[in-house]
């Protein structure tokens, strides 16, 4: 993260550290957004934003990921498309909107607890070996992915982007603590994926 002041971007996905997201552009400010982005050779922040159940309200986190602009094409139904590279876990703060509407806010990158990486994989070896077994499948091994499987953090985050979990579930393996958290939420949720 080079400068701060940064674009906000909420969307309903969760960009979680290291993973792909590819997005369809068209609204104005977002557009002049990556524009500026690409011009600065800088990056923006996706926040989660999430609905009220009166369908009105929206609420968008404090805590979401700077990204950066990795790709970008033309698509066929005229829109722009970009494929942005989630970095870094950042919180949000001084969040004001511009005269076109996009969001800027100062933020911060999130530094994690150390873990013990090496029991954490002894601990949940399935994790890993899921993980394994999802980069080799054909539409996974193109993505520009680069798990460190010796890296709880690494593999909590992809496999947490590959699997089937709601956004909701994914900002709460966002703002979870450590690793280790991370890993003892993910377990859940394959045992509950499995056990359907």
């Amino acid at each position: 993260m080079k400068k701060n002041n940064l674009p906000i971007f909420p969307l309903g996905i969760v960009a979680l550290p290291g993973t792909i997201q590819y997005l369809q552009i068209f609204e104005p400010r977002y557009l002049k957004m990556v524009k500026d982005c690409m011009k600065n050779n800088s990056g923006f922040v996706i926040v989660f934003q999430s609905e009220h159940s009166n369908g009105k309200d929206f609420e968008i986190s404090k805590k979401g990921s700077y990204v950066e602009i990795i790709d970008f094409n033309n698509l066929s139904n005229g829109l722009l498309g970009i494929t942005a590279k989630s970095l870094e876990k950042v919180i949000i703060k001084d969040l004001t909107q511009l005269e076109d509407g996009l969001h800027v806010a100062n933020v911060q990158p999130v530094i994690d607890p150390e873990v013990d990486d090496q029991a954490l994989l002894a601990e949940f070896p399935e994790l890993a070996n899921i993980l394994s077994q999802l980069v080799k499948h054909p539409k996974i091994s193109d993505m520009p992915l680069n798990v460190d499987f010796n890296s709880a953090d690494s593999i909590a985050y992809h496999l947490a982007g590959l699997i089937p979990i709601s956004p909701s579930s994914k900002q709460n393996l966002l703002e979870a603590l450590d690793a280790a958290q991370r890993f003892k939420i993910l377990s859940k949720y394959i045992d509950e994926m499995s056990s359907n």
